[in-house]
């Protein structure tokens, strides 16, 4: 054995008989710096995309479900301005184009069944919650026989109403989704002779396909923020405990494709902003956000969260591996491979130049008694710079911009503003009248008002609705598990450092931040319009919880994150956790329905009456009966084998994936270990360059940082793999010339 100074030392890998080792999946996918050169000749390996658990299909199973059982526990016309939306598709399906504001009329066909709902026997009970002053419930009421239900081509045509009311304000949205309702009704066979009814549930059907994937793309979302495995499922949970959301994805609006275009943009904006820069990932960008603009325009300040993921995906700090997780023996220093390098990734003025790895000695993070030692590991290289992402960034905007943003470019040129009042003139205003005139007022009754939609916007407008407990103990567990991933997050490879400002936790709350930013954008859209009509009217005015929807992916995303910062190493048991949690709010939204639409007066308690409720849902459904009770009982047991498939997640899921995630958000994937090579091992590998710092035992002197790293383990006269200055005699070194350096040089050639 050979004393050796690191200084004076360049590692020298054997160039015959050992095979090198290829580039890893996640490596070539990712385009990670540090992945090792796959062998001449050897083809790159395919990028394999993960396996959908089956937990994450059965949530999926289960949100289908659910979406099919509100659509018939909510009759025709009781979606918010169903009778609305149908309207604009039934005028595109007869040639009526897209008027201007102030110009379409609701249909006769149309109104002839809608109107019981907005002016006539059912109003007082539906939208003023009359059943509490003695009107009668659904229950109560003989529906229409189902075979004398008519269509609306014989209830009236697409002729307009001429009773002087109101047009139909939906013309100040894009008509994608109405153009989509009117190839679907029009490829349909005999779907014109069709009962009203089955026409409107056709069109929730096409809702209900347009919001299924919402769990699967939560899961992809959290997955590609760095999440666990158990983490990603319990936030593809979150939106099935949101029974406004399943009320809104069960009834036809165009509220649908603004959720899933928006959902699908944040999954790949969770990527950028775990470094994915690529070029197609720019272009889905653009293309997602374009769908958003031709949905609704709650989606144009969504520019901003484009800019704003770019940002921080190139701030994030890139680190290799974890500190204080003990690598494989076999690591060692990994070449470059120029391949793993995307060239716009690195400055044109840094490109060609010499890479070298930084290996950077243990350093004691401070006071031992608090936080103990820490590892860096190994870096970036220190002369590649990434340039900032204005090329990407800039793509996506434009792409948008020209897929969906003309139609507000359009209004702008034809009505002079970006979305003008389909009304075309200041309609009565229903709701209730606040005094003392301040913004004090209007703010407890716009915060009290928006959470309690947000959660259970059952009514039209209420009641009925979730109980005040269950929607304090929801908003409380969800802020909860916001600030547990904001507050104190902290980037993965990062020390504890007690509660001072570090770059790496201010980037990883950043990245949270930027989830959320959809959901926080919209709840300040519609604080601002309610707050300046209630300036105008004293009235607290257009505060929808729906019009938040558009961000429970990100939401979902950073509650699962919290949440796994606080079970601190129960995370296995988080899915299981959510599921029970989402359970428990559908079953008190449902109480909360049958109980004010399905019994009759003087019955307060559904579990007790559950076959007439079913029967008389059955008597005001689309179909026969027996089909509702079908979609019930398979809700049912679907839900019961979901659970049953989550305790069994969470009894043999570990508590964390070898090789896998952390469970911190926007943690990087380690460096793939090495293949083991019997009887050799390159240079200062053992135990000193990758290997994590261990904390001195009782009675030991902590190392304070200015003492070489060797004396911290006790001397031998032979040496030992646990010195870091000793090199088998075997082993290949070569001397530098030169001055010396603590850097490691890399042969170009490998």
């Amino acid at each position: 054995m050979a004393i050796v100074d690191y200084s004076e030392i360049k590692l020298a890998w054997p160039t015959a008989g050992i095979p090198r080792q290829a580039a890893s999946a996640a490596d070539a996918r990712r385009g990670q710096l540090g992945a090792g050169a796959p062998a001449a000749g050897t083809p790159r390996p395919r990028a394999r995309r993960p396996r959908l658990p089956r937990t994450v299909v059965l949530l999926t199973v289960l949100h289908i479900a659910l979406l099919l059982t509100y659509s018939f526990a909510f009759t025709t016309w009781t979606g918010y301005d169903e009778a609305q939306h149908v309207d604009m598709v039934y005028g595109l399906q007869h040639g009526a184009g897209w008027p201007a504001p102030g110009e379409r009329i609701i249909a006769s066909g149309i109104a002839a069944t809608s109107d019981d709902f907005d002016r006539g026997r059912f109003a007082e009970m539906f939208q003023s919650g009359g059943r509490d002053n003695g009107a009668p419930p659904f229950a109560e009421i003989d529906p229409t026989p189902r075979d004398q239900r008519l269509s609306f081509d014989r209830l009236g045509g697409p002729a307009p109403v001429t009773d002087g009311r109101l047009s139909n304000q939906m013309v100040q949205h894009p008509p994608l989704i109405y153009a989509i309702g009117a190839a679907l009704l029009s490829v349909l066979p005999g779907s014109s002779n069709w009962a009203y009814d089955q026409q409107v549930w056709a069109l929730r059907l096409l809702n209900i396909i347009v919001v299924a994937p919402l769990p699967w793309l939560t899961w992809e979302a959290s997955r590609r923020f760095g999440l666990s495995a158990p983490l990603a499922q319990a936030a593809a949970a979150v939106p099935l405990a949101v029974p406004g959301l399943t009320r809104v994805g069960a009834t036809f609006n165009n509220d649908g494709l603004l959720m899933l275009s928006v959902s699908g943009l944040t999954v790949l904006l969770a990527g950028v902003l775990t470094g994915d820069m690529r070029r197609r990932t720019a272009v889905g960008v653009g293309l997602l956000l374009g769908l958003a603009f031709l949905a609704k325009a709650l989606a144009l300040p969504l520019v901003a969260v484009v800019a704003a993921a770019y940002l921080a995906g190139w701030a994030r700090p890139r680190r290799s591996h974890r500190p204080g997780r003990r690598l494989p023996r076999s690591v060692g220093p990994q070449p470059i491979s120029p391949r793993s390098i995307s060239p716009r990734s690195v400055s044109p003025r840094l490109a060609g130049r010499r890479l070298r790895w930084s290996a950077r000695r243990p350093r004691w993070s401070g006071r031992h008694g608090q936080h103990g030692p820490r590892r860096d590991g190994w870096t970036v290289p220190i002369r590649v710079l990434r340039a900032p992402p204005v090329y990407p960034a800039l793509l996506a905007i434009g792409i948008a911009c020209a897929t969906g943003g003309w139609w507000w470019v359009r209004n702008y040129v034809l009505y002079d503003a970006v979305q003008p009042n389909g009304w075309a003139t200041e309609p009565p205003r229903r709701e209730p009248v606040l005094l003392p005139k301040s913004f004090y007022t209007w703010y407890e009754y716009f915060w009290r008002t928006i959470i309690s939609r947000f959660w259970g916007g059952l009514g039209m407008f209420e009641p009925p609705q979730l109980s005040p407990v269950v929607i304090v103990i929801a908003t409380t567990a969800v802020v909860s598990c916001v600030l547990a991933a904001v507050v104190r997050s902290r980037a993965t490879g990062e020390a504890p450092r007690g509660h001072r400002f570090t770059w790496p936790r201010a980037a990883a709350s950043g990245r949270a931040l930027v989830l959320l930013m959809p959901i926080m954008l919209a709840y300040l859209l519609v604080g601002q319009r309610s707050y300046s009509d209630y300036l105008k009217y004293t009235q607290g005015i257009a505060i929808q919880g729906r019009y938040l929807y558009m961000g429970v992916v990100g939401l979902a995303v950073v509650t699962a994150a919290g949440l796994g910062r606080l079970l601190r190493g129960h995370e296995r048991a988080a899915s299981l956790i959510v599921l029970v949690g989402a359970l428990g709010m559908q079953a008190a939204a449902l109480w909360a329905v049958c109980g004010y639409y399905w019994l009759p007066r003087g019955e307060s308690a559904p579990p007790l009456h559950v076959a007439e409720i079913v029967t008389v849902i059955g008597r005001w459904a689309p179909f026969p009966v027996g089909v509702t009770i079908t979609v019930f009982a398979l809700c049912l047991v679907i839900a019961c084998v979901t659970v049953a498939e989550m305790v069994r997640e969470a009894r043999r899921c570990p508590l964390e994936e070898p090789g896998g995630s952390s469970g911190e958000p926007g943690a990087p994937t380690p460096l793939p270990a090495a293949p083991a090579l019997p009887g050799l091992r390159p240079a200062g590998t053992a135990g000193t360059l990758l290997s994590p710092v261990q904390r001195p035992g009782p009675g030991q002197r902590p190392w304070t940082g200015r003492r070489s790293p060797a004396r911290r383990w006790p001397r031998s006269g032979r040496g030992g793999d646990r010195d870091p200055g000793v090199v088998a005699e075997h082993q290949p070194v070569r001397p530098r010339p030169g001055r010396r350096r603590d850097d490691l040089d890399v042969p170009p050639d490998q």
